[in-house]
């Protein structure tokens, strides 16, 4: 492996926290189909990074540490199959998705924008899918079923388009320098079921929804949703936010959604609730 400069030591600031343990390493590039186009972010010291060249079809890095991007930058004058993209993943992932069109992405998601980056990253359809590192704890809200205390926003809008599966667990031991907590690589694959609302639509309700956890879902939403329609949607309106699963959850977005609609949009969302 090449030298790193200073400049690419851990930084405390960008939540860095390199994967070292090679069964690990194996195992998350494992995952990844040979020949695939593939999305990496966060490459770091390109303990992943190395194994996947030797798979994937073509590769493109994100990486927003000058000095990383500087090595990698090197590195791709002479990889045809390799790119790279220095700059901040949140501010450029749904430009570079566009642009390179990924089959999956992978990543050891920095712990201090975990939560955002897996909004966004939850938003692209992939045809493959994503396997993402994360602090266990994390990890274990995003998995969680309705019902559980952990279960909340993150778990809601990562079934839109994926099945959640946990990979691999990793002690501190397994990353320099080590982090405080344990980490989780969870697995996302398409589950292949058309939603019936769109991604950003169904952010904004669970946004709402999610605001006010001890409240039910009636009292955050009573100011536009009526006890008669929440009759018509199945769902209990004493209930808290956690107890609604995904199929709930889009039902409301797609409810209000068709609030400033047309007749003709109502009407058809009536025919789709009678069919569910």
């Amino acid at each position: 492996m090449s030298d790193y400069p200073n400049s690419s030591r851990p930084k405390k600031s960008l939540g860095q926290h390199f994967l070292v343990n090679h069964n690990a390493i194996a195992r998350i590039a494992a995952t990844i189909p040979e020949g695939a186009n593939t999305l990496e972010i966060g490459p770091g010291r390109g303990a992943i990074t190395d194994v996947l060249l030797k798979r994937v079809g073509s590769l493109v890095l994100v990486e927003k540490d000058n000095g990383l991007a500087e090595k990698w930058e090197k590195r791709a004058a002479s990889e045809d199959k390799l790119s790279l993209v220095h700059g901040d993943v949140l501010k450029c992932l749904n430009e570079v998705a566009k642009q390179h069109q990924p089959d999956w992405i992978a990543g050891n998601l920095p712990y201090n924008i975990s939560g955002p980056l897996s909004a966004a990253l939850f938003g692209l359809n992939l045809s493959g899918g994503m396997v993402l590192m994360y602090q266990r704890e994390v990890a274990d809200r995003i998995r969680a079923d309705s019902g559980s205390k952990t279960y909340g926003g993150l778990s809601v809008l990562a079934r839109h388009f994926y099945n959640v599966k946990r990979l691999l667990v990793l002690p501190p031991g397994a990353f320099n320098p080590p982090p405080k907590v344990h980490s989780a690589v969870l697995l996302f694959t398409p589950h292949g079921h058309q939603p019936c609302c769109e991604y950003v639509d169904l952010q904004s309700t669970v946004r709402r929804g999610f605001a006010h956890r001890r409240k039910t879902i009636a009292n955050n939403f009573r100011d536009v949703v009526s006890m008669d329609e929440w009759k018509m949607l199945e769902i209990d309106a004493g209930a808290r936010p956690e107890r609604l699963d995904y199929a709930a959850w889009a039902k409301l977005t797609l409810l209000l959604t068709t609030k400033t609609s047309s007749h003709q949009e109502v009407n058809a969302l009536k025919s789709h609730l009678q069919k569910s």
